[in-house]
């Protein structure tokens, strides 16, 4: 790989991230368009930031990964995040837009009525979103290491850069520099494929629909479907562009096609991940199934630009995330020392802090796939049921969000220990939390009808 290309492109797109993060900050006035742009995203932003935010660094990766393993099937991984999108687009998104709030645990207060509740749903959150960071800035390290980039200032100088645009613009630095990173990443991908494709080298006619050759799993389904589907309802990051919309309108169409984009840019790394085990490639101890793909059928040039533009990815889904759970720590919780300084201000120093903790967290985390895992279970077996019932009730019952949130944080905890026999502990735990929520509507309609009874 050419090196000084690599880490030259790489500066270079993050100082014009830098540049249109710090012009975006300019019109910032209230807290609203720090975490909301003002509500009034149009149509091409919030489409390139939607794509932006959900091809990461782990889907592109993964993708190339779990296809060396299970070939053409792991287009169902990129599929989850596609009907989630899908999912938004059918009218959950513009159901979420009509809502005057910033943060999805804030429908716990407006629609049942619950400070107790917001506060635990923001907690969830947080702590989901915070892991799946910490994974982006770890993921991110782990890339440049295998690159052949093993330095930590120039690591530290990298994700200063993107700290800095992201707390002085807020939500509309993050669209703003979504678009030109979404823009650089697709178009290199593209390059790289137009070029293996046509290069002479036997890797078309290799990839073919043929999956002989490949294991797959059944089991796998539910986390490359199930989880990313019913994540992105609740999801604080995707619910924030919701919100931030300009319109329900504009929230549908921008999310169908974002769906249907995602599964288009990443057939891309499926390609590469298949070439590489039809080729025959050995990948090294940490290494990338994609990188070495791309490294054995394209450029050192090319594959400097892949580099960057996988940084690209990652960084993308990452600034989203700070976004994000400095929204949920700023608006959903009244600190004392909230009160001491203007509102703007607090945000930018809470996105700060949160920021640095990443980052630095990076440092004493290693693996921490298991714990990010189980962080997307927790969130969806606890809140997905009332969340998505808030957004269709006209007036919701406290009793019965309480019960479906505790029934779900109880299924979770029991299938740490005792795994589930008849269907999926994600399916089973999600179930568990809609028969919580179905008892407590239950108890509320038998105390009304014995009440009146009484009256009577």
């Amino acid at each position: 790989m050419n090196i000084p290309l690599f880490i030259a492109v790489l500066f270079l797109l993050q100082i014009l991230c830098l540049y249109v993060g710090k012009k975006a900050s300019k019109e910032l006035k209230t807290q609203d368009d720090y975490f909301l742009a003002g509500r009034g995203i149009r149509f091409f932003p919030l489409l390139m930031t939607l794509i932006a935010t959900q091809i990461g660094g782990g889907l592109v990766l993964g993708s190339a990964e779990e296809a060396y393993k299970y070939g053409w099937n792991v287009l169902l991984y990129p599929l989850g995040a596609s009907l989630g999108l899908l999912a938004l687009a059918s009218g959950i998104g513009k159901r979420m837009s009509q809502f005057k709030v910033s943060t999805v645990a804030q429908l716990f207060e407006v629609v049942y009525q619950s400070i107790g509740l917001k506060k635990v749903a923001s907690g969830l959150s947080i702590i989901s979103l915070f892991m799946i960071l910490i994974a982006q800035v770890i993921a991110s390290r782990k890339f440049m290491i295998s690159l052949g980039v093993d330095n930590e200032w120039l690591f530290l100088a990298f994700w200063a850069i993107v700290i800095v645009y992201t707390v002085a613009g807020g939500l509309k630095a993050v669209v703003a520099t979504d678009i030109i990173q979404a823009v650089f990443f697709i178009v290199v991908f593209l390059l790289a494929f137009v070029f293996t494709y046509f290069s002479g080298i036997p890797v078309a006619e290799s990839t073919a629909l043929n999956t002989e050759t490949f294991e797959f799993s059944s089991t796998k389904l539910c986390g490359w479907l199930l989880m990313p589907l019913l994540f992105m309802v609740i999801e604080q990051d995707m619910a924030q562009r919701c919100f931030a919309a300009k319109s329900g309108k504009v929230v549908s169409l921008a999310s169908g096609v974002a769906a249907v984009c995602i599964m288009l840019v990443c057939a891309i790394p499926v390609f590469y991940g298949i070439a590489a085990k039809t080729m025959g490639l050995t990948i090294p101890s940490g290494g990338s199934v994609f990188m070495s793909a791309i490294q054995a059928t394209t450029t050192p040039a090319i594959m400097a630009l892949v580099g960057c533009a996988i940084l690209a990815a990652i960084i993308s889904t990452a600034d989203s995330l700070i976004n994000a759970i400095s929204s949920n720590v700023a608006q959903d919780f009244d600190f004392a020392w909230k009160k001491k300084a203007s509102s703007m201000k607090i945000s930018q120093l809470i996105t700060t802090g949160i920021g640095c903790a990443a980052m630095l967290g990076s440092f004493y985390a290693s693996n921490v796939v298991d714990v990010l895992i189980q962080s997307y279970e927790l969130s969806v077996s606890c809140l997905f049921v009332s969340i998505t019932a808030a957004l269709f009730v006209k007036k919701g019952d406290s009793r019965a969000a309480t019960y479906s949130v505790t029934a779900g944080a109880a299924a979770f905890v029991y299938f740490l220990f005792i795994p589930a026999t008849v269907l999926p502990k994600e399916v089973t735990s999600v179930m568990i939390s809609a028969v919580g929520y179905g008892v407590g509507l239950l108890q509320t309609y038998l105390q009304a009808r014995q009440k009146a009874l009484l009256e009577n």
